[in-house]
């Protein structure tokens, strides 16, 4: 009965689910794929009578998956990756002049200087670029919410492509006047004396180092935490602490980046895909504008 109900879904069912998720609307989908509104919504509802569930709640924002909705995409969205790969192989896209990329990255550099260069590559392609922390960005992968991530190597790479970016190691931004700005190298001890800034709770920076800390048996007991990186930065700038950066030389005048000697093993920026997406030709393209 399972195999009967499978046969009477066709790709035009599967392609309209897949539009409607990606786009959050029937509206949005319907446009994507140069279709009517009402296709996509019949071709839906057809989908939906086959599977035996509701997929959709509709809200003000937009369609929102079921759990039985989500558990199905998991599935479609594999088949219409596997119809994409079959259409180029067959040279319908082989311009690349249409479709959408959506790229996710726990900072703004470089992932923008690449999607500016997709963009004067392939400007039919509309682009989405959203910032995310970096085990974010590693889960929004994996629930197809994204299709490249640009991010600090994450802990788990299971089901993950991976290309090497930069080796980057992390160091000590410190403002002209604070007692450890002609210092040579910082101890994480030294910087349990002092204040220091920090993003979020989910900054990869700010991870390595409260673990680094707590396998030294070292407290940090003041600690500034600030929304965002750029805000540390612009905190350490009006000497409220010493923030942590990564990159070589002094940043600007005033500011020194001073290396830890606990952090100084480097770590791997990288991009990253789902490995069952890496032939295809939209992502194959962001990847050669990395070179």
């Amino acid at each position: 009965m399972i195999i009967g109900s499978a046969l009477r879904i066709n790709h035009h069912q599967i392609v309209a689910f897949n539009a409607a998720c990606r786009y959050r609307g029937f509206s949005h989908a319907a446009k994507a794929l140069g279709v009517t509104q009402s296709s996509v919504t019949q071709n839906v509802a057809k989908f939906e009578t086959e599977v035996g569930a509701r997929l959709f709640e509709r809200r003000r924002t937009g369609l929102m998956l079921t759990p039985a909705g989500s558990k199905i995409h998991a599935v479609t969205e594999e088949i219409g990756h596997l119809y994409m790969l079959l259409e180029e192989r067959m040279g319908e896209y082989a311009q690349l002049d249409k479709g959408l990329l959506r790229v996710v990255a726990a900072a703004s550099q470089p992932a923008l200087t690449y999607l500016r260069r997709f963009k004067d590559r392939h400007p039919g392609v509309e682009l989405s670029f959203e910032n995310a922390s970096w085990r974010q960005c590693a889960d929004l992968l994996r629930e197809r919410e994204a299709d490249v991530a640009l991010m600090p190597e994450p802990e788990n790479t299971t089901g993950l492509s991976l290309w090497p970016l930069q080796e980057r190691v992390h160091t000590a931004l410190v403002y002209k006047g604070h007692p450890l700005y002609d210092a040579k190298s910082i101890a994480i001890a030294q910087l349990a004396e002092t204040t220091v800034v920090l993003a979020s709770a989910r900054s990869f920076a700010r991870w390595r180092l409260e673990r680094r800390a707590a396998e030294l048996k070292v407290r940090l007991s003041d600690v500034m935490t600030v929304s965002s990186s750029p805000m540390a930065v612009e905190a350490v700038r009006n000497g409220l602490g010493i923030g942590i950066t990564y990159g070589d030389g002094d940043p600007e005048p005033g500011l020194r980046s001073i290396p830890i000697k606990e952090l100084s093993d480097p770590y791997r920026l990288v991009a990253a895909c789902n490995g069952d997406v890496r032939d295809l030709a939209i992502i194959r393209s962001f990847f050669d504008c990395m070179d």
